[in-house]
């Protein structure tokens, strides 16, 4: 299924050279280095003591708190290595690591940085390529990227966290990495004491798929995960590679609801483009279908192909996950 997926993505004007090269590279050459020392500050892209991207707003009416956040946030971020020499990127490469500060914590991670001081760790993600690889290979690169992801997240409980209210944050193959790390540690860890919510986003995932936590069913509910993936109306995604486990879970981000009710614009708090500039407030509606968010009307600026948004997930929702973060957070006893 990941295969077919990115041979879809391959179709793409432009790409076809540069996917039949990456089927023929041996992807080998380079194994993405060493592991990174999460005791080192240079191994994260964000520490709340540390002047970084995720401290970014887009419009000066809101305000960075980190200073005063009541909570901290654990963010995982999608792919942005598109490296052919190697299936894994290598942490302490200067390009991945302005990608990642350019293009994520701004407009991914801040949109949580008025309720909590956000921890986002550096990993050898899985390159977009690997994907196109045989399931051994991409089983092999994913563990990799998941070693990384658990020591970072064993440091933070262990050194960082000292009991303070937790919040998730995680988007495409980091919502990959966000499921297995909570099916792994959520009971081993006691997680259930801190976890505000946790926004996993940009994937297929089943009501059942986390042992012991269950999805959202109400915009103030707490000890829960929320899921969507972003089509235009009656689009199919083209870049979701995971598998639900059962019937796929989708909460829609303007209503904080499981059920299938269009959700006019108005009550669209505002999206965040690309250019991290200004708040788009009722830009769309949405509805949930089939495990997919479809939106209408489909709103321009905002990264697409064929009608997937799933570049735009988050950002496109940046406003509408700031106030639930909020509402969220006092429900759990540690809002202002």
């Amino acid at each position: 299924m990941e295969r077919e997926r990115m041979a879809k993505r391959c179709m793409w004007p432009g790409r076809v050279a540069t996917c039949l090269l990456a089927l023929v590279l041996p992807g080998q050459l380079l194994a993405g280095g060493q592991a990174p020392d999460y005791s080192d500050p240079r191994a994260w892209a964000a520490l709340p003591d540390r002047r970084n991207p995720s401290m970014a707003v887009p419009d000066p009416a809101l305000a960075d708190r980190q200073g005063e956040a009541a909570a901290d946030v654990f963010y995982i971020y999608p792919t942005i290595f598109a490296g052919l020499w190697s299936l894994n990127a290598f942490v302490d490469d200067p390009g991945y690591r302005r990608d990642v500060a350019t293009y994520l914590l701004t407009s991914q991670a801040s949109s949580l940085n008025n309720v909590g001081r956000i921890y986002a760790p550096y990993y050898r993600q899985a390159s977009l390529w690997a994907y196109l690889r045989s399931q051994s290979v991409q089983r092999r690169v994913s563990d990799t990227a998941y070693g990384d992801v658990r020591a970072a997240f064993i440091h933070y409980l262990d050194h960082y966290n000292r009991g303070r209210p937790l919040i998730i944050l995680s988007h495409s193959q980091g919502t990959q990495m966000a499921v297995r790390l909570l099916g792994e540690l959520y009971r081993a860890r006691r997680l259930e004491r801190i976890l505000v919510v946790a926004y996993l986003v940009g994937e297929r995932i089943g009501a059942a798929q986390i042992p012991g936590l269950a999805p959202c069913r109400r915009a103030a509910q707490t000890g829960c995960f929320v899921t969507w993936a972003t089509v235009a109306r009656g689009a199919e995604p083209q870049l979701l590679t995971g598998e639900a486990r059962g019937r796929p879970v989708c909460v829609n981000p303007l209503s904080w609801r499981m059920d299938e009710a269009f959700v006019p614009a108005r009550r669209h708090l505002g999206g965040v483009p690309d250019s991290f500039d200004r708040i788009e407030p009722g830009l769309v509606g949405a509805r949930c279908r089939d495990g997919l968010l479809e939106i209408a009307p489909a709103p321009p600026g905002y990264g697409h192909e064929g009608g997937d948004y799933h570049e735009s997930d988050i950002n496109l929702f940046y406003m509408d996950i700031r106030r639930n973060g909020e509402v969220r957070l006092r429900s759990f006893g540690g809002g202002r």
